[in-house]
């Protein structure tokens, strides 16, 4: 008889602590994210640090010096310059990001998470809610109050590299949902599908079918004979189209032109006229992604 095997859970994570944090924090780890630095109209930082004394009850061991990897020094340069304003990514910092207990010893930063201001319009959240911050009917100033009243979005979720395959981004996600205090939380995650941590820590995931415009570009690009792989960047792309016979570059930059000006219509509700650069980069970026929409819902976590 084979004897069952029992998940081992990892000792270090017992000395981890989620608490309220500065925009220090955030641009200590911000380099290790894969987007801009900008999180918009940032309202709350969460971070999560690991204090060995909370396991050991002594100081810092050699392997958790291991651990610490340059991020300690620079999250004390941060807050030494920056203190805990927000000062680029909101006006008026709230009190509570102001104020940050001294921890002893000086633990380390191994996660951040940031939350902002959520977008007046998302597709995916009027499925996810059944409309209920939908513009049409109530105006577009009616949908931004309540907006701001019940909605956040998680924005940024950030793991030191270290840290990361431990289930932590999860663990962030779930200590700091209740915290953020609106009724509803939403996120937005381009590898959603490979990586559900939102999902694990407790959000419902929508996956958004393919849009129709981005399906009708898709099958002109391959009409002309231009691949996913013709497309993996702004330059691999542009020096596709500039390659085409001048009847398909027409068509294909007509039709990239159609889907540029839909998509950036339907973030901000206005007329838009990219030029091309601005439009190559949009197809390459987004095109092929298939992001998962997360939301949380205040009364799930009762």
């Amino acid at each position: 008889m084979t004897p069952t095997r029992s998940r081992r859970r990892c000792t270090l994570l017992a000395g981890v602590c989620v608490e309220r944090g500065t925009i220090a924090d955030w641009r200590a780890l911000a380099p290790l994210h894969y987007r801009s630095h900008h999180a918009g109209a940032v309202t709350d930082v969460f971070r999560a640090v690991y204090d060995a004394a909370e396991v050991s009850g002594h100081g810092p061991s050699k392997v958790t010096r291991g651990f610490r990897s340059g991020l300690e020094g620079d999250a004390r340069e941060d807050d030494a310059r920056e203190g805990s304003g927000l000062e680029d990514d909101a006006r008026e910092p709230s009190r509570e990001l102001r104020s940050r207990a001294p921890r002893p010893g000086r633990p380390t930063l191994v996660g951040v998470l940031v939350v902002s201001r959520a977008a007046l319009s998302v597709g995916a959240r009027d499925r996810a809610t059944g409309g209920r911050y939908r513009t049409a009917g109530t105006g577009r100033l009616a949908t931004a109050h309540l907006v701001n009243r019940e909605l956040r979005v998680i924005s940024r979720v950030v793991i030191a590299p270290n840290w990361r395959g431990l289930g932590l981004a999860s663990r962030l996600v779930a200590d700091a949902l209740p915290q953020i205090g609106t009724p509803y939380v939403e996120a937005m995650a381009a590898m959603g599908r490979v990586h559900p941590f939102f999902e694990r820590a407790g959000m419902t995931a929508y996956p958004q079918a393919p849009s129709p415009q981005g399906e009708r570009l898709r099958a002109c690009l391959e009409a002309v004979g231009l691949g996913r792989c013709d497309r993996r960047s702004a330059d691999a792309l542009g020096r596709a189209l500039d390659a085409l016979a001048p009847h398909a570059a027409r068509l294909a930059w007509n039709e990239i032109g159609r889907w540029a000006r839909s998509y950036l219509g339907a973030k901000n509700h206005r007329t838009n006229r990219p030029d091309r650069r601005r439009m190559l980069d949009l197809v390459a970026r987004h095109l092929d992604s298939a992001p998962v929409y997360y939301l949380w819902r205040r009364e799930q976590s009762s």
